[in-house]
C-alpha cells in the first residue's frame, strides 16, 4: 500500500504468540510515524490483533509483550493451564484502561468476534463502559477448547475468537484504505516478505504463502517449540524492520 496520504482505518490480524511481531509495528509507527497512527479513524483487530488495536489505543503494549515474553517459557506454552490467560487479560485491562476509555474507544476500537449461533463475524466498536471493552476482548480472544469450553459473552450473546470467522477484519466497503498488518506472510501491507510461493492459503480476506517458513509460523502463533520461542522473540524485531521498510517505500520515514 501507498499512504495517499494515510490509510482510513488499520486493521491486526489474528496472530496469536506472534502478535509480538505486531507489537513491533506499532512501536516502530509510535516512534518514527505517530501521525499514522493519530490519523487513523478506526484501528482493527482480531483475536490476538485485538488485543494489539486496544495496545495502539491506550499504549499499553510493553505490558502485553512482557506476557507474551512470559508465557512462551512455559513448557506447554498456551496450553499451560497455570497461565489462565483470560485471568491475567481481564486484570491487566482493569488496571490500565481509564474509567472513560469506552469515550475514547467508542467508533474508533474495532474488536472483531465470532458469533457462536451463526460463525458470523462481528465488529464491536460501540462501548457503553470499561467493562463493554473488557467483555469484548475477552470474546474475541477466546478458543474454544483452549481457553475453555463455556464462550464469554458480550451482552448476553456468546462469542469467540475473532479470527476463526476472518483472520483479517475488515469494515465494510473499506479494503482499499485499511493499512493490514499481519504476522504471516502473504498480502497483508506489512507482512514478513518471503520468497514467492506457488500455493496460497485464502483466510477470509487474507491470502497467506503456503509454504514451509509461514506454516511454521502459525504453528508457533499457536503452540510454540522451544525453537518456536525465539521465533516469537525475533517476530518483534522483525515487525519493527518490515515497518521501517514500509515507511521507506512511502516516503515517510524520518529516522536516522
Amino acid at each position: 500500500m501507498v499512504l495517499d496520504p494515510f490509510p482510513r482505518d488499520i486493521s491486526f490480524s489474528g496472530s496469536g504468540f506472534l502478535a509480538t511481531y505486531q507489537l513491533g509495528v506499532a512501536l516502530c509507527f509510535f516512534m518514527y510515524a505517530p501521525w499514522i497512527l493519530r490519523s487513523a479513524v478506526c484501528i482493527l483487530g482480531a483475536s490476538a490483533g485485538s488485543l494489539i488495536a486496544t495496545a495502539v489505543v491506550f499504549a499499553i503494549r510493553d505490558e502485553i509483550l512482557q506476557f507474551a515474553k512470559h508465557v512462551t517459557s512455559f513448557i506447554l506454552g498456551p496450553f499451560d493451564p497455570s497461565i489462565k490467560v483470560a485471568n491475567w487479560l481481564e486484570r491487566l485491562l482493569h488496571k490500565y484502561l481509564p474509567p472513560d476509555a469506552h469515550r475514547w474507544a467508542r467508533g474508533r476500537l474495532g474488536i472483531a468476534v465470532t458469533r457462536v449461533t451463526d460463525g458470523k463475524q462481528l465488529i464491536l466498536s460501540d462501548f457503553n463502559s470499561k467493562e463493554d471493552i473488557v467483555q469484548a476482548l475477552l470474546c474475541s480472544c477466546f478458543v474454544p477448547g483452549l481457553s475453555g469450553y463455556l464462550p464469554p459473552t458480550f451482552r448476553g450473546e456468546h462469542y469467540i475468537d475473532g479470527g476463526l470467522s476472518n483472520i483479517q477484519p475488515m469494515l465494510p466497503d473499506s479494503s482499499d484504505v485499511t493499512l493490514t498488518v499481519s504476522p504471516f506472510s502473504g498480502d497483508a501491507d506489512i507482512c514478513p516478505a518471503d520468497p514467492p510461493c506457488s500455493l496460497e492459503m485464502v483466510v477470509g480476506t487474507a491470502v497467506l504463502k503456503f509454504s514451509k517458513m509461514n506454516n511454521f509460523r502459525i504453528l508457533n502463533g499457536l503452540y510454540p517449540t522451544d525453537l518456536g520461542v525465539r521465533t516469537i522473540e525475533q517476530a518483534f524485531y522483525n515487525g519493527f524492520k518490515d515497518a521501517i521498510r514500509f515507511l521507506q517505500i512511502n516516503g515517510e520515514f524520518n529516522g536516522d
